[in-house]
């Protein structure tokens, strides 16, 4: 890992990356070969083909033209990048300005999108995006994965036994979608509050960017961000197996958000409960 970077492997993933708010975000998923935003530069960037992008702020953004020239200098294909519909023009413009700098054309596979658009990843996932709550146009990406379940009245049976009924034309599976990731981006609580599928999400990456008074709730709302006093009021509504937040300010410590985990949080979700930044 490059210094600065977090790992935490958790419900089978491995987040690896950096998010700290205002400063760089950038999430490393492997096993699902996807980088969720490109704040900045850091080692690993470059196996990642298919990026998916919450929305335009630099700490989010600002490392795209850099990792794109990057790729072209090692041979490799344009990135496809998946970006808020609202921001796709401004991107053309910025890439037509760093082509002109540079002087050879920058290559990218940009793809527009609005919420309630999916992407399939192949290898029965797929990523689909909602409207998330920040003061830009922002989205939130759900990862779900499709698959075939046995049927409960089937159980037990032989392998020969269901091919004999597969050929009779009995259908013995049914398919079974899960969400296995939901990568929140910027956003207020309401997020959270409004849609099932985040609060089901297996992993959940979530931003508290406020952890303290010395930025009130209302002042974290202004600001379009969630504080820790929100989330601790609907913890207990979270159904998945790891709650990961992200984003925290400079203001706070790893020691000090960590501790807050532990007294604060809801006895009944605080194991699930991981913080995650580098």
């Amino acid at each position: 890992m490059s210094e600065g970077q977090d790992e935490l492997v958790v419900a089978g993933l491995t987040l690896r990356g950096i998010t700290r708010g205002g400063i760089q975000t950038c999430l490393m998923v492997p096993e699902l070969d996807l980088m969720f935003d490109v704040g900045g530069s850091m080692r690993g960037q470059l196996r990642f083909g298919r990026i998916l992008v919450t929305h335009g702020h630099q700490d989010h953004l600002g490392g795209l033209p850099y990792l794109v020239s990057q790729r072209q200098l090692s041979g490799l294909p344009p990135p496809q990048v998946h970006v808020p519909a609202e921001i796709e023009a401004p991107l053309w413009r910025i890439f037509a300005a760093w082509s002109e700098i540079e002087g050879f054309e920058l290559a990218l596979d940009l793809v527009p999108h609005a919420p309630g658009d999916s992407v399939e990843l192949g290898r029965g996932l797929r990523a689909s995006c909602l409207r998330s709550v920040h003061r830009v146009p922002s989205l939130c990406w759900v990862v779900e994965r499709s698959s075939e379940r046995l049927l409960p009245r089937f159980a037990g049976l032989a392998g020969a036994e269901l091919a004999a009924l597969r050929q009779a034309g009995e259908r013995v599976t049914e398919s079974v979608t899960s969400t296995v990731l939901a990568v929140t981006g910027d956003t207020q609580i309401e997020l959270f509050e409004r849609e099932p599928q985040v609060r089901a999400a297996r992993v959940l990456v979530h931003e508290v960017t406020a952890w303290d008074q010395r930025r009130t709730v209302e002042q974290t709302r202004g600001w379009g961000h969630t504080h820790v006093d929100e989330i601790i009021a609907v913890a207990e509504q979270f159904e998945g197996e790891a709650l990961v937040l992200v984003h925290r300010s400079e203001r706070h410590s790893r020691r000090e958000v960590e501790g807050i985990v532990r007294t604060r949080f809801p006895a009944s979700v605080r194991d699930r409960v991981h913080v995650f930044g580098g």
